[in-house]
């Protein structure tokens, strides 16, 4: 018996052998990594943005290390309402794979006022330091009834312009701080060279049978949250670029459920890093997308205008040379601000 079973098992190996120049010569090459992120595009180009998903989860799968297959991957869900709840998560990989960390940090935090005004500084120009520092140093004997009357009498019963530094470098993105002494909201007007600019509103507070008035006064404390953006290791690679501006739409497209801090930010730190932005620029997928920096901070003005942030909304259209002729508080301020960035989105 286990000799016929031994000439069977020979037999079959011979035929095998004798049959082997008679296999097809015409097999397909393995698909790679690059080979499936060039199907890919390939699909996305064809509007099968599903099938492109699909591509770019196959080189997700060969190598996730690398960025490329999480920024189509990304962009694709963009089109696929089944999966662009989950498309933030690609492109913070494709972004983290790119640099080695992420560097669009979200951040808390709260700050106290100190005696002197140091931490939130006043910015009145009826208030310099000569002025202001003689009234605050007397907050420890004569309270902050009197330091609030002082200051009332000079400028009157009127919101007063401040400006602080959050705790982390880097800050590009926040729409408002609050009071929670006060509870009232500070609205940001603005951010330039770490400092952040905002307007806040005069309160009347009762403090026994007294009542004094206060901005952001000592042991007062302020919440806020912002984006930085954190230039270590200083990206600059295209699919970090492309992965930023995704990752701005994507806030956008997202409508309530966005994340409108990190579309700002993601808008704001494209326009300083490379402009004119071009999608794609030197990739095999250059040209499958036309998106422009003013597109990308006209994104952003409308997420900040969405939730009613309008003074960062304006802020934002500023900085690229429009609605300068627009003054916050003016009747028409919110439907010309409305326009202006109904022009940055078309163009």
């Amino acid at each position: 018996m286990k000799q016929i079973l031994a000439i069977a098992i020979l037999s079959s190996l011979v035929l095998l052998g004798g049959c082997g120049d008679q296999l097809p010569t015409d097999l397909p090459d393995v698909i790679g990594y690059q080979g499936f992120i060039q199907l890919g595009w390939d699909s996305y180009s064809a509007g099968n943005f599903e099938i492109a998903l699909d591509y770019f989860h196959d080189a997700i799968d060969i190598d996730p290390a690398m960025p490329e297959g999480y920024m189509g991957a990304g962009w694709s869900s963009l089109y696929l309402p089944d999966y662009w709840r989950i498309a933030d998560d690609y492109f913070f990989m494709a972004i983290q794979n790119e640099t080695g960390y992420y560097p669009l940090g979200g951040y808390a935090e709260s700050q106290v006022q100190d005696t002197m005004w140091t931490n939130f500084e006043c910015l009145h120009p009826d208030l310099p330091a000569a002025v202001l520092d003689l009234i605050l140093a007397e907050t420890a004997d004569s309270g902050l009834v009197w330091v609030g009357e002082q200051i009332e009498g000079i400028v009157g019963s009127v919101d007063m312009p401040f400006r602080f530094q959050p705790l982390k470098s880097g800050v590009l993105a926040m729409f408002v701080a609050a009071n929670s002494y006060t509870t009232a909201n500070c609205y940001v007007d603005s951010i330039a060279g770490g400092w952040v600019y905002l307007t806040v509103p005069m309160v009347t507070m009762d403090v026994g049978e007294e009542d004094y008035y206060t901005w952001i006064s000592v042991d007062e404390q302020i919440n806020y949250e912002y984006r930085v953006f954190n230039q270590t290791g200083a990206a600059d690679g295209q699919v970090f670029w492309d992965a930023l501006a995704g990752c701005c739409m994507l806030q956008d497209i997202r409508g309530e459920n966005g994340d409108p801090l990190l579309g700002c930010v993601s808008a704001w730190v494209l326009d300083e890093q490379v402009s004119p932005y071009i999608f794609g620029y030197g990739e095999i997928y250059e040209g499958h997308e036309v998106v422009s920096n003013l597109q990308l901070k006209g994104t952003a003005a409308s997420l900040a205008f969405a939730n009613q942030y309008f003074k960062f909304a304006w802020f934002i259209c500023t900085s690229e040379g429009l609605a300068l002729d627009l003054v916050p508080g003016d009747p028409d301020f919110v439907t010309g601000l409305m326009s202006v960035i109904e022009f940055m989105l078309n163009n």
